[in-house]
């Protein structure tokens, strides 16, 4: 049996959302050492991997290694009620799953069984990027926004001096990130590289923007994309395949 108690509901509701947008279940892989979440969607583009230790919770009770198996719809529309300061208890083991809201005036009590539901066998790779660029999470949400409206399709270019974040299709746009701008924390650049992916994968994450104040982005030329939110002790990393 476990018991965790993630201190904000509503900053969780943030990472379900992304996850449902890869898969329809998930298995919540709790160990001593943190709790691990890894999805990918059916058609093995994108890759999200989560891991939150101890310390990303008021309370984390895990005596041994339980796996609990939820459906992230159900999940969801718990969360849709949690309430600013509301806290979210994940109870489990065996057969069963209880999810509890839990405000000052208020407790919501859930209980589901728990899904046979296996992470998926993730292919070990050495992956060597190019490009490193730390971004402001609100900054690169709105350029992520810009190239939705006129692409399917998002460009990142990396020179020495700046980032570009473009769209190209009904329309035009482009996001200028030069070194020494208030949004471009930091850029590495190895070697120049441009790469392009499908928007609406990274709009299905770009929600992590909420709960993230920096997003680190690492590209090559047509090569995978990764993206890094910073939860605090914790971290979450997107992997997207280049686009076609």
């Amino acid at each position: 049996m476990i018991k965790v108690v993630y201190p904000e509901a509503r900053y969780f509701k943030e990472i379900v959302d992304s996850l449902s947008k890869l898969v329809d279940e998930v298995s919540l892989q709790f160990t001593s050492e943190k709790l691990k979440i890894t999805a990918m969607d059916v058609s093995s583009i994108a890759l999200i991997d989560i891991e939150m230790p101890p310390e990303s919770f008021a309370e984390y009770n895990v005596e041994t290694p339980t796996n609990i198996g939820i459906s992230l719809s159900n999940l969801s529309k718990i969360l849709k009620k949690a309430k600013k300061g509301d806290r979210l208890v994940i109870e489990g083991g065996g057969d069963a799953v209880t999810i509890t809201l839990l405000s000052p005036v208020m407790k919501r009590y859930y209980k589901f069984r728990n899904l046979d539901v296996n992470p998926p066998e993730i292919p070990s790779a050495n992956l060597e990027f190019n490009v490193e660029a730390r971004l402001i999470a609100g900054s690169f949400k709105d350029a992520v926004k810009d190239v939705e409206q006129v692409s399917e399709k998002i460009e990142f270019e990396a020179t020495e001096e700046a980032l570009y974040v473009r769209g190209r299709g009904t329309g035009f746009a482009e996001t200028k990130y030069a070194v020494g701008s208030p949004a471009l924390l930091s850029l590495s650049v190895k070697e120049k590289s441009k790469s392009s992916y499908q928007v609406s994968y990274i709009s299905s994450v770009i929600g992590l923007s909420k709960i993230s104040e920096a997003i680190t982005v690492t590209f090559s030329s047509d090569s995978p994309l990764k993206l890094e939110f910073s939860l605090g002790t914790g971290r979450i990393v997107f992997l997207l395949a280049p686009a076609l």
